[in-house]
């Protein structure tokens, strides 16, 4: 089965990142829609501060995925109380993860700065006017969204948080940037659109139009930034997105699919396990059997990676393939119990890519598989009608090139 598709020689990235962002406002509690609201605010501010329109498209860029360095749950909590002792451990992380992506490597010493004091003492040695001016935006914007409280009317909590705000200024916040916010909030339409369903709807008319498309390869470089984000979670799965992208590569070239469904299918690999964010830390780190009721929180990550991708890449098939790695041929596996006839190639691809990988990497209750041991399941899975048998033997025909793989990303 060969697929065909016509792949846009530009995406959106403005809708690529805020739907993507989503994924990193997944806590204990739900999704909290921080980021949104970070950059909400950031935006409403920076077209207050007159800032051009390049400089609102890198303060889009860097706030709406500021806390991207916030790789578990408990960094997540921390950062939900307005006062931290030491919030730069995931400011640091967070511009070491951008540097390297070409759309986004101009926001890394943003996001670095993003919790700088006004006064100083700051880990990055910068104080005043010396901190990027989206930096001193960013943290202004998110101690104001971390105030809000969705029990409570927004208009009745607007006069506690300019008080906070004001007590602080010229020590923590840029005393201008908070005269300008001031000035902002006494726009009951700011509050109400702050805590609005339209909330994207807004924040979209603020960023300038021209700057939202960028080239089709960096969709692939972006896709690695949100998977070493999933990956980090774990010591057992630091590789794990990386290698299964890497073997479904492998495999569609194998398999004779076109350039674009090859370069498509990658991204698929490197994002089939976003929805994993969504699952608490003590699962994925138990070190024996899961319960039931456990597996039935574990199989919500497929489900959530097709939620989080289909807004992404419309009218492609990247969040199919990507969300049904659990999917099996029999109607056996999860979320959606689809069936051979549901599940195209390069969905049967990222099945069989997972499942080696995965059986191949040390887990907290099992050391790594050896090949052998490996190479007996999957022809098993096969026979039983779970898996493609086509691509599995495709896949063993491929073990040196594998192997080769999965020693570079050692």
């Amino acid at each position: 089965m060969k697929t065909i598709l016509s792949t846009p020689v530009e995406f959106n990235l403005v809708n690529l990142l805020l739907n993507l962002s989503r994924s990193l406002d997944f806590s204990n509690s739900g999704i909290m829609n921080h980021h949104r609201k970070v950059a909400f605010i950031a935006l409403r501010l920076g077209h207050r501060a007159g800032l051009s329109d390049q400089a609102l498209m890198e303060l889009y860029k860097a706030s709406i995925i500021h806390d991207i360095g916030a790789v578990n749950y408990q960094d997540k909590l921390m950062l939900t109380s307005f006062d931290i002792a030491n919030p730069w451990p995931h400011c640091k992380r967070g511009s070491n993860f951008v540097a390297g992506i070409p759309e986004l490597a101009s926001t890394a010493p943003i996001i670095y700065s993003h919790h700088d004091y006004w006064q100083g003492g700051n880990p990055s040695g910068l104080s005043g006017s010396g901190i990027p001016a989206a930096s001193r935006i960013i943290h202004l914007a998110d101690r104001i969204a971390v105030m809000v409280n969705h029990d409570s009317y927004i208009l009745q909590q607007a006069k506690e948080v300019l008080y906070r705000i004001e007590n602080l200024s010229g020590r923590v916040f840029d005393p201008d940037l908070t005269d300008l916010f001031i000035n902002l909030s006494k726009q009951e339409s700011f509050w109400l659109d702050l805590v609005s369903p339209w909330i994207d709807d807004c924040m979209l008319e603020l960023i300038p139009s021209s700057l939202v498309n960028v080239k089709r390869e960096n969709l692939l470089t972006v896709a690695r930034l949100f998977a070493q984000v999933v990956d980090m979670r774990s010591s057992f799965t630091y590789r794990h997105s990386f290698y299964v992208a890497q073997i479904c590569r492998v495999l569609a070239v194998k398999a004779g699919l076109s350039n674009d469904d090859a370069y498509l299918l990658e991204v698929a690999g490197l994002l089939h396990d976003l929805g994993k964010l969504a699952v608490p830390e003590h699962l994925i780190e138990k070190p024996g059997r899961l319960t039931a009721a456990e597996f039935d929180v574990i199989k919500q990550h497929s489900y959530y990676t097709y939620r989080l991708l289909s807004p992404v890449l419309p009218g492609q098939k990247v969040p199919s393939w990507a969300a049904c790695h659990h999917e099996r041929l029999d109607g056996s596996g999860y979320p959606f119990k689809m069936t051979a006839g549901q599940l195209d190639l390069p969905a049967r691809i990222v099945a069989v890519a997972d499942i080696f990988t995965a059986l191949r990497e040390d887990r907290p209750y099992r050391r790594g598989m050896s090949y052998g041991e490996i190479r007996g399941i999957l022809n098993r899975q096969a026979k039983g009608g779970g898996l493609d048998a086509d691509v599995v033997a495709m896949l063993h025909d491929r073990r040196q090139e594998l192997d080769e793989l999965w020693s570079s990303l050692s």
